[in-house]
């Protein structure tokens, strides 16, 4: 088993610093950093995607990554997703939602 705040801590500190070149709010919300993961590696990649993604498609506003029971949710207030992007980026364990007035929405299960 393996901490899923190092991988959180590695992440934000790796795009905090861009986050705040382009102007854009990077928020983290992690009450509990003791949980833990048992597939490290296929987490960060899954979180470093989509975060990443979130701040290409964010041209100002906010990116928010909450740890809540078992899932991470990271939400922008970036440009809507299509369909068909939202079905390409969404897998067994990536649940990916956009609209309109709300940006786009991608929830990771880490269990």
């Amino acid at each position: 088993m393996y901490r899923l705040s190092f991988i959180i801590d590695e992440i934000y500190n790796k795009y905090l610093p861009l986050t705040e070149k382009a102007g854009i709010s990077l928020n983290l919300d992690f009450p509990d950093p003791t949980v833990k993961i048992k597939e490290p590696s296929k987490i960060k990649a899954d979180l470093d995607k989509h975060v990443s993604s979130a701040l290409g498609r964010t041209i100002k506003g906010e990116i928010s990554i909450r740890i809540s029971q078992g899932k991470i949710i990271i939400k922008d207030t970036g440009t809507v997703l299509s369909k068909p992007m939202i079905a390409l980026l969404s897998t067994e364990r990536v649940s990916v939602k956009s609209k309109v007035g709300f940006g786009t929405t991608v929830t990771i299960e880490t269990d």
